[in-house]
Parts: structure tokens; C-alpha cells; sequence
């Protein structure tokens, strides 16, 4: 976790997460029990301290049982028909260097969303449980290589594959150490 300054985007995750925790009448201990995130590391994510990594939101968003893009959705909590490429909220890893850009964020009245996602070189994410089982991914690659691992079986793909698929355990995301991954994941 790397020291967050106090970007919009950061405040807006940490209340949303405090909000999302108070609905459930959870304290602090009871969210790290279900977790398996320490109460301090909780507590300075929802003082918006430090900004959280991928993993960790991960972690978070499958207690709430909600997807990351969701918990956006939840923090920017608008709809607009037409999304003009400056106002696509990004969303940056500091640790790992991916970032997510919501090309189409999903709503109450949609129910998909569609995501630019870039993986750099030589980086492997994995994520223990979907945030949410059963999840449809359609998965198309726009540059690069990458090796996703859903269940344990491995796909091999580069530019233009799509790899359709439902999320129902864990998934690890893998690029090379001479490519990157760019692609578009759509989820329904």
C-alpha cells in the first residue's frame, strides 16, 4: 500500500466503503474477521489515508459480495447515457501499476459494464474468489499477451482473442516480462 493523496476518487472509495460496512452493522473487527484485512489497514482506507490496492478492494468488494466496478458505480452514483472519453472515471494500482478505465460504468437501469483494463509487463494479479459468483466476462484483448488462469485452466491469449467465461472461483491474470495487456472486459 502506498501513501494516498487526497484525491476525490480516494475519499469517494473510503466513504462508500465505510457506508457499505455501517449497512451491514459490522465493526471494524467484525469486517477483518470476514476479510481477512487488518482493522488498522481497514481503518486507513476508510480515513482515505492510503489508497487501496486492487487486491485489497478485491477482497473488500467479495465480502459486500459487489464487483469493483460496482463499488465505482457506488462512488460515482450517476447515470449518463453518453460517456465522452474525459469523463471515463481510471482508476490506477499503484502497487502492481494496472489500471481500469470504465468505458460503460454500470448502473441501475443497465446491466452490464464495460472496462478498459492494462496489465504491465512482468505482472501477476490473482483474486481468491469472485466478488461475486457466476459473473459472465467476455474478455478482448487490444494489445499484448496475457495468461488468465479461471479455476486452475489456463488460456493462453494476444490481440484479438476473446475469452467468454463465468467467474465461479478464483482467476489470476499473468503478462510476460516483454508484453503488457490492454484489453476490454465486458461483464453481465
Amino acid at each position: 500500500m502506498e501513501q494516498a493523496p487526497q484525491t476525490t476518487i480516494d475519499q469517494q472509495i473510503a466513504t462508500r466503503l465505510k457506508a457499505l460496512r455501517q449497512a451491514q452493522g459490522w465493526t471494524l473487527d467484525d469486517l477483518a474477521s470476514q476479510s481477512g484485512i487488518s482493522k488498522s489497514t481497514l481503518s486507513r482506507i476508510e480515513k482515505a489515508e492510503v489508497s487501496p490496492t486492487t487486491a485489497l478492494l478485491a477482497k473488500l468488494c467479495a465480502t459486500h459480495q459487489i464487483t469493483l466496478s460496482r463499488l465505482m458505480h457506488l462512488v460515482e452514483a450517476t447515470f449518463e447515457p453518453l460517456i465522452r472519453r474525459a469523463d471515463q472515471k481510471t482508476w490506477k494500482d499503484n502497487e502492481t501499476g494496472f489500471t481500469r478505465r470504465s468505458l460503460s460504468p454500470p448502473t441501475s437501469q443497465l446491466g452490464g459494464e464495460v472496462l478498459e483494463c492494462i496489465i504491465p509487463p512482468d505482472t501477476t494479479i490473482t483474486y481468491a474468489q469472485p466478488p461475486k459468483t457466476g459473473l459472465e466476462h467476455h474478455l478482448v484483448m487490444q494489445e499484448g499477451e496475457l495468461t488468465l488462469i479461471i479455476a486452475g485452466a489456463p488460456y493462453e491469449l494476444t490481440q484479438g482473442d476473446c475469452l467468454r467465461y463465468q467467474l465461479t472461483g478464483s482467476s489470476s491474470f499473468q503478462t510476460p516480462p516483454h508484453s503488457l495487456a490492454r484489453y476490454h472486459l465486458f461483464i453481465l
